[in-house]
């Protein structure tokens, strides 16, 4: 791995007589491969992981001593040049993935090469593999093919039945070519050789049936298609060797058959997004070498007993979404292996076990969703290792503790708790990318130490608690910020005019989500276990089940939970529901990246500015519930991607938007509570008198001094009320006093009269709606 850039120049003679070439990993972006032609003894050439962008040339075919070639990885753009090859009959090894090959490939293409072992192309998504047109099975006998990514088959959608010609073949890959139909049991047949079989991502159907003996798989993925029935008894005997074995996100059912515990290979078990049943702890003790073990969004019951959970050691546990229930056992404790630890949204209660700091290489904490209540144990202080901890939705109260000294701690999640204090600074010493302590009772001002501190902050939510104060300057240093939620609070103050700094390098990643290069290739053997490792433990869909990168955030007027990769693709801003005064700054238009705004329900004033406008990514937009003045900025029109629009309750004056472009799809509700508006969708028409014009806004000005006027009576009017209901009582007091027969029919006739009232207010309260606050 070097840094080389630029076009590969062509050789001298003196490069003739090499046989071994490796440039992968560069900056290579040239237009021309031809310098390589000159190399006619080459053997293997590794030119992968580069930026080229040229097209094969046809001198390669005389390259005829060429065994091993690996061009994938780069941005070749053209028709496969099938014809290239027919004089390399020598080719074992050929790899074209990751590119943008396009056209139609048969098979056939490669019927002189007769070496052939493995071919790749996966990952070229317009390239079109027909096998279903061969008349007679190519002579090549393949160890690994893998067409992931292609289009296999594009009118059968089909299996192809060429592999089962191809006894030799060890690794076939066929995932995501949208292939339909059930998997066929010839497969899995008299395959001696095969030992990986993926076919994950397609529209696969149908129960899964296997043969009769058993067979030397060793990796089975059949995830990500639509499977029913269940998981087949024999499983456990017919693939003995497995060491990888995922059917997760099917619509298999029942239970978890026994003969599981024969898989005494096995390092990865998926099963996670179906509707399996019963109970499976008593397998954590039959699999030794469980690395992985992913059984969430299930339906599994049962408790994690003391019994079940001794020589409990796989370093990934990940049962969130079933219906587990009972305490965390502290015999989790003893897995001094965890690194992964997910069992959110189940049924667990009691405290969280202090004896989770025990577990020295934990990185991943996830309890949320669940009913554990009680003080966040000081032990949590000493979790040196952890990056990630979600323990939103659950009943932990009092303070977060002062000791937080989490050095790796990037993800913070307390949200929908009943935490209180004031904004914990022991926080301040955190590498934190995403924190979130929405809806819980913190209070007192929120520290400007935010934006020097917390600086590589991308999601920021302190939701629904009781923070007071203006919002700091300091907090427009968060450069990376692009998710910022302080609504439901009691801020005051202006809106920061600096805060369009925020939001401009979104595109920090989690330091641990960061993967490596799979390793591996021609010389270290055909995919090998630590090559298919690295695949599958460090691929990002893998990270994302392990990492709960999850944020609650509100737009378009509904509340829901984003995670993944589409957190890197939403933005917002919301500071409503606040005491926030002043205009709202100009400068907000600088903020393209927005995709909501929301600074509904304060006491804003002055004109809505024309330069939020320029927000051409915006989706949601609400200024509701203020108190904004003049007209609404003809300009907004220019808000191609708006969903979400309201300015109702406000004093905004003279025409709407008009039905044109976005603004066509929203009706009297986005203006309502503005008595000076008119034209549509409004009923009340505009006329021929601009908003702007000086007699407008004088006729405005005294309709306000009028209205200021008929206050001012009503005032004096209520005054005059209140003194005549205080003069009458107490002179009704001292009439009761003195005549006793008075009193006693006086009191008789409140009685009849109290019974009446408390009837009409009942009726009047079983048709008040409730208020969502």
């Amino acid at each position: 791995m070097n840094e080389l850039y630029g076009d590969i120049p062509l050789m001298s003679n003196e490069w003739a007589s090499l046989k071994g070439l490796s440039i992968k990993y560069n900056q290579l972006n040239g237009t021309s491969l031809e310098g390589l032609c000159m190399m006619k003894n080459l053997e293997e050439l590794d030119i992968s992981f580069n930026n080229l962008n040229s097209d094969i040339p046809d001198c390669f075919r005389y390259l005829s001593s060429l065994n091993y070639f690996d061009i994938s990885h780069n941005q070749l753009e053209m028709r496969f040049p099938s014809s290239i090859f027919e004089n390399l009959t020598r080719l074992e090894y050929a790899a074209f993935s990751d590119n943008n090959f396009n056209g139609v490939l048969s098979v056939s293409s490669f019927a002189n090469n007769a070496e052939l072992k493995l071919l790749d192309l996966s990952n070229n998504y317009q390239l079109e593999l027909e096998t279903e047109d061969l008349v007679s099975p190519p002579s090549f006998q393949l160890e690994g093919i893998v067409l992931a990514n292609c289009i296999v088959n594009k009118v059968s959608q089909s299996i192809p039945t060429f592999l089962f010609s191809q006894y030799m073949v060890e690794y076939i890959d066929l995932s995501s070519n949208n292939l339909k139909g059930n998997i066929p049991l010839w497969l899995l047949e008299n395959k001696t050789n095969l030992t990986n079989l993926n076919l994950r991502d397609n529209s696969l159907t149908g129960s899964l049936i296997l043969p009769s003996q058993s067979t030397n798989l060793e990796l089975f993925d059949v995830s990500n298609n639509k499977l029913t029935g269940e998981i087949p008894l024999s499983i456990g005997t017919i693939f003995p060797n497995l060491w990888y074995l995922s059917m997760s996100n099917n619509l298999l059912h029942g239970v978890i058959p026994p003969s599981v515990k024969n898989l005494s290979d096995l390092e990865y078990f998926g099963l996670s997004d179906n509707n399996l049943s019963g109970q499976f702890s008593n397998l954590l003790k039959e699999l030794p070498n469980l690395y992985i073990l992913d059984l969430s969004m299930n339906q599994f019951q049962g408790t994690l007993t003391p019994n079940n959970m001794t020589q409990f050691s796989l370093p990934c546990f990940l049962v969130n979404n079933n219906q587990l229930s009972g305490e965390i056992p502290t015999s989790l404790c003893d897995n001094s292996m965890l690194s992964f630890l997910d069992i959110s949204e189940n049924h667990f209660f009691g405290n969280l076990p202090s004896c989770i700091a025990d577990i020295s290489q934990l990185s991943v904490l996830n309890a949320a969703g669940n009913n554990l209540e009680g003080n966040l144990p000081d032990e949590l202080c000493y979790m040196n290792q952890l990056e990630s901890m979600d323990l939103s939705k659950n009943h932990f109260f009092g303070q977060v503790p002062s000791c937080f000294n989490m050095t790796h701690l990037e993800y913070l999640n307390l949200r929908d708790n009943e935490l209180t204090g004031p904004f914990p600074n022991a926080l301040s010493n955190l590498p934190l990318v995403t924190l979130d302590l929405g809806n819980n009772n913190f209070f007192g001002h929120i520290p400007s130490w935010i934006g020097t501190t917390l600086k590589f902050l991308k999601i920021l939510s302190l939701k629904g608690n009781h923070f007071d104060g203006p919002i700091s300057m300091q907090i427009c240093n968060l450069r990376f910020l692009h998710i910022l939620d302080l609504s439901h609070n009691n801020l005051s103050g202006h809106i920061p005019s600096c805060l369009h700094n925020i939001g401009h390098n979104s595109n920090l990643n989690y330091q641990f989500t960061r993967t490596t290069q799979p390793q591996g290739g021609y010389n270290t053997g055909l995919f090998p276990r630590n090559y298919i490792t690295n695949v599958f433990f460090t691929s990002p869909e893998m990270l994302q089940a392990i990492i709960p990168e999850y944020i609650e955030f509100a737009t378009k007027q509904r509340s829901d939970r984003y995670r993944g990769n589409i957190l890197k693709n939403l933005s917002g801003l919301d500071l409503s529901c606040n005491q926030l005064t002043g205009m709202i700054p100009e400068n907000m238009g600088q903020m393209t990246w927005l995709q909501a705004l929301n600074l509904s329900n304060n006491r804003l004033t002055g004109p809505i500015p024309a330069t939020l406008s320029i927000l051409r990514e915006i989706e949601s937009l609400d200024l509701s519930h203020n108190m904004l003045v003049g007209r609404i900025p003809p300009q907004l029109a220019k808000l191609n991607y708006l969903e979400v629009f309201s300015v109702a309750y406000n004093n905004l004056s003279g025409p709407t938007i008009g039905l044109v472009a976005q603004f066509s799809t929203f009706n009297e509700s986005s203006y309502e509570g503005n008595p000076y508006l008119c034209g549509p969708p409004l009923k009340k028409n505009c006329t021929s008198m601009t908003p702007s014009s000086p007699k407008q806004q004088g006729q405005l000005t005294n309709d306000i001094h009028d209205d200021n006027e008929e206050a001012k009576d009503r005032l004096i009017l209520f005054a005059s009320i209140a003194l005549g209901f205080i003069s009458g009582f107490w002179g009704w007091m001292a009439l009761l006093f003195f005549k006793r027969n008075l009193r006693y029919s006086f009191f008789l006739a409140m009685d009849g009269y109290t019974e009446e009232a408390l009837d009409m207010v009942k009726s009047l309260l079983s048709k008040m709606k409730s208020c969502w606050w």
